[in-house]
């Protein structure tokens, strides 16, 4: 058996131990609390909207009524109410026929079940490089955040993942079905995706998803009835300005002003001019809506962070050259840096543990919209079109241009 490189098996090992310490802290915080305030917050919405209907999840006094059963109500703090889409709170109804522990640990397992199925989807390469992309995942910061937490964020990974392999493989109906899913868990970490697909001529796959969207509206509003609808629209508006909900946004460091108006617009036109430049790669069309996403998010957790390990699967699979994919692996920093706590006391450290990854997320945005510049460049050059099978003779002429014109057709005509 060939050994591999030195860097592969450091970077293996260092992954694997990252990873077993998601799984040891998790486990050691579950046997210190076997339920979390989030996780139990969607327990006790589907409970109360199965004993009372669903308009009455966001009903703050009958939430409360409900939450009045062992261990819950130790650990759910009503300083918010429940305000996340009412397709959350269904998924996690037959999860309440369990004691509230083993629904957590349940949940968490499907969770760590559905970042396995985005990596086998989506993830490139193969034997040890491959496996260390999932161990490297698995080790992240905001990863261990979703699990604690039981966000939806990993399920979200998993249905865009799908998603993008649907479209590759000719299903944009089925595709659009599973992007309006995800939208509907948690539409701040892919509010940009389905923009990028449409300006990227994937008419089908958005067709799909505002059909698909579509329904779940209306059978949201058939579920909770006007009442409901008003409630949760009030709900919204309550928990929009808690500081939690915006730590790591360009609007908690630069507050809600022209600076920050700027900065995303401008974010959001590369994002959207990356996906157009380069919508023959399916790959960097997702990649740009996912990172233009959190590059303008307005309201964003630290766990949410997580849908960045599908940027980086999708970015890898087009094979960037090698600076890139040491920019990708350097990304690690920035999002381990979160752990140091959000620095309300000491601005220095809230500058610390904030402003990395935000200036992270920009320069890769930067550094795909210059990709992708150059690329429309050397097609222009050879007068061709992105979407054209003769971009493969330009590569193979220019060998320093494969990154940038990569077309995932290329491999086939060569």
């Amino acid at each position: 058996m060939k050994r591999p490189p030195l860097w592969l098996a450091a970077a293996a090992v260092a992954s694997a131990w990252s990873a077993a310490y998601t799984v040891f802290r998790w486990l050691l915080l579950f046997v210190a609390g076997p339920v979390h305030e989030d996780v139990m917050m969607y327990y006790v919405a589907a409970e109360t909207g199965l004993r009372h209907g669903w308009a009455a999840i966001y009903d703050e006094q009958t939430f409360r009524s409900v939450a009045q059963f062992p261990l819950v109500g130790q650990v759910l703090d009503m300083h918010r109410p429940f305000a996340s889409p009412p397709v959350l709170a269904w998924l996690f109804a037959p999860l309440t026929t369990l004691p509230e522990p083993a629904a957590y640990a349940l949940w968490t397992v499907l969770s760590m079940a559905a970042l396995v199925l985005a990596w086998r989807v989506a993830a490139p390469y193969r034997g040890l490089a491959r496996l260390t992309l999932l161990l490297a995942a698995v080790g992240l910061w905001p990863v261990l955040l979703t699990l604690y937490f039981g966000q939806p964020t990993l399920i979200l990974l998993a249905a865009v993942a799908v998603a993008w392999w649907l479209v590759a493989h000719d299903r944009p109906v089925a595709a659009g079905s599973a992007l309006a899913l995800a939208t509907f868990l948690k539409p701040q970490a892919l509010l940009l995706l389905p923009l990028a697909l449409l300006v990227a001529g994937r008419y089908r796959v958005v067709a799909s998803w505002a059909l698909s969207g579509t329904v779940l509206a209306a059978v949201s509003f058939a579920a909770l009835g006007l009442s409901g609808m008003l409630a949760w629209w009030h709900v919204l508006r309550a928990v929009q300005g808690l500081p939690v909900d915006i730590e790591y946004t360009l609007r908690h460091l630069f507050g809600v002003g022209p600076l920050t108006f700027a900065l995303w617009i401008v974010q959001g036109a590369v994002a959207l001019l990356i996906a157009r430049w380069r919508r023959s790669e399916l790959e960097i069309v997702f990649a740009s809506g996912l990172l233009g996403t959190v590059a303008t998010a307005w309201y964003f957790h630290e766990a949410d962070y997580s849908i960045l390990i599908l940027v980086a699967f999708l970015v890898l699979r087009t094979a960037p050259p090698v600076w890139h994919r040491v920019w990708i692996g350097l990304g690690i920093i920035p999002m381990q840096l979160m752990s140091l706590g959000p620095g309300v006391v000491q601005p220095a450290l809230d500058l610390a543990t904030h402003a990395p990854q935000l200036v992270f997320d920009a320069a890769w945005l930067g550094i795909l919209g210059v990709s992708a510049l150059r690329a429309r460049s050397a097609v222009r050059e050879h007068g061709l079109t992105d979407s054209s099978p003769a971009v493969a003779v330009a590569v193979v002429e220019h060998p320093s241009l494969a990154a940038d014109v990569a077309d995932p057709r290329i491999a086939d005509h060569l």
